[in-house]
């Protein structure tokens, strides 16, 4: 066997054993090429675009491998045939353009990418001039592709209007509603630059309080802040909600507040001692609170039943905005009764039987 295989190899044209060792070598830098080369940012992304380049690399010397035992075990020819020489440039062809527009897509990134920190995490995100580049490098990709297939086959027809090219046109138009929405409000969205990222983002319709992980032409990707579990939510369904960007700016840090309804009969003296004592105790279980950044104490609302006090304060992390309000609420809760205070509000008014 081994033998044949030799022989089959030495028969071959350059282009044949060129395409051999290229397909071989690419399956064992697969992991390689896209962790370290062109690296997405996501490490589940990068392990997707290896599983998928060697099952293209397996696939086209699947070919080679069905044409060595046709001519060594079926028949009496010897060498690579006509059609399967096609099949293989048709492969090498779909191979190669793979393969550039994943370079070219990383090299846009790098180049009109922007540098931003992504929970702690230095990293370059897509932007609206890359995705752009992109898109013009892969439509220069799919035509140079199209017209060597065509020159590989000969199928000077597909060139017609009412050809195969003509029926590709009229599909991509027939299905433009499943995909061109998703692909424009992305692109609106990555102009804007109000949504990227590492930017904060709370979506009220949904529930939504995370980090914009990752952001594609079609969807964007949410990790809780929470849960700590990614979200994705198409992009012509995130442009038509209402989408809060809580770190615009991209400061690391947070403004937030915490809203306490306490009785008429508690002086403010008592509540300003109890709100310092709240935060030194809730800086202690939070570490991304200062105990030096004191925090700001307002009468927010008289109410009939009682007053409305504010504490404002500051989270020196933006992804830790509700690991610190409950650090606060426990701290208040477990602080009441050493102050002589209450947090319930009060009965003002009770039914008589």
């Amino acid at each position: 066997m081994i033998t044949s295989i030799t022989a089959y190899f030495l028969t071959l044209s350059v282009f044949g054993k060129t395409a051999v060792v290229l397909n071989i070598s690419l399956f064992i830098i697969a992991g390689f090429l896209f962790r370290q080369v062109v690296p997405s940012g996501s490490p589940e992304q990068d392990k997707k675009r290896s599983r998928k380049l060697r099952l293209i690399n397996v696939v086209l010397l699947s070919i080679y491998l069905f044409d060595w035992l046709w001519n060594y075990y079926f028949s009496d020819q010897t060498g690579h045939t006509e059609f399967f020489k096609r099949i293989s440039q048709t492969g090498l062809v779909l191979l190669l353009g793979y393969l550039f527009t994943q370079f070219s897509h990383s090299w846009t990134i790098r180049k009109y990418g922007k540098q931003r920190t992504i929970e702690g995490k230095e990293s370059k995100t897509r932007t609206y001039q890359s995705e752009m580049g992109y898109i013009i490098i892969l439509l220069i990709t799919i035509a140079v592709s199209l017209l060597l297939l065509i020159n590989i086959w000969q199928v000077t027809s597909w060139l017609q209007a009412t050809g195969v090219i003509g029926g590709i046109l009229v599909i991509l138009f027939g299905t433009k509603e499943a995909w061109a929405h998703d692909a424009v409000s992305g692109l609106i969205m990555l102009h804007q630059g109000e949504i990227a990222p590492g930017v904060v983002c709370r979506i009220p319709s949904m529930g939504i309080l995370a980090v914009v992980r990752r952001m594609s032409l079609t969807e964007t990707t949410f990790h809780d802040v929470i849960q700590k579990h990614n979200i994705i939510v198409a992009n012509n369904k995130l442009r038509a909600v209402p989408v809060e960007v809580l770190n615009r700016t991209d400061s690391a840090f947070w403004n937030d507040y915490v809203e306490f309804n306490i009785g008429y009969d508690t002086p403010s003296e008592q509540v300003e001692s109890f709100i310092q004592a709240v935060w030194t105790r809730a800086c202690e279980l939070e570490k991304h609170l200062d105990p030096e950044k004191t925090p700001r104490l307002v009468l927010v609302n008289p109410g009939d039943h009682a007053i409305q006090w504010r504490m404002n304060y500051r989270v020196e992390s933006v992804y830790r905005i509700k690991q610190a309000r409950f650090a606060i609420n426990r701290a208040a809760f477990d602080l009441q009764t050493e102050h002589g205070l209450s947090l319930a509000t009060p009965i003002t008014h009770q039914s008589v039987g």
